[in-house]
């Protein structure tokens, strides 16, 4: 008789745990786009600070974001000033981003660019994607 009890609490507990899916990890890379302005990139902790300036986008959300491959998108330096309003499109990869003597950059991820547009604030979003 004990026997079958503990054979069908174990049947249970086993049916139980089949239920249990495991926990979601989230995705390495997924597609984005981000509205908001040419920054530089905050450090991470209390390393050194230096006084570089890794350009990135400090997004609407108010998120950083690294770039990746601007050059490709911005052979004349247009999106190198900070406070831009710009528009990018692209891959975001969940990765850790590190600045000069292995400091991490406080980012969400970095955005491996497919376009970058500027946006003109005040000028109606039809007449931005036709005309500018």
């Amino acid at each position: 008789m004990i026997i079958l009890i503990s054979a069908g609490a174990y049947l249970a507990f086993a049916s139980n745990q089949q239920k249990l899916s495991p926990p979601q990890t989230p995705p390495s890379s997924e597609p984005i786009t981000v509205s908001g302005e040419i920054a530089c990139l905050p450090k991470k902790g209390p390393g050194p600070h230096t006084m570089e300036c890794a350009i990135g986008i400090k997004g609407d959300d108010g998120k950083y974001y690294g770039l990746k491959n601007l050059f490709e998108h911005d052979k004349e330096y247009k999106f190198y000033s900070t406070g831009i309003r710009v528009e990018v499109s692209g891959t975001l990869n969940y990765e850790e981003m590190l600045g000069p003597g292995g400091v991490p950059y406080d980012v969400a991820g970095v955005i491996e660019i497919t376009s970058i547009r500027e946006r003109y604030e005040g000028v109606d979003e039809s007449y931005q994607k036709h005309f500018c």
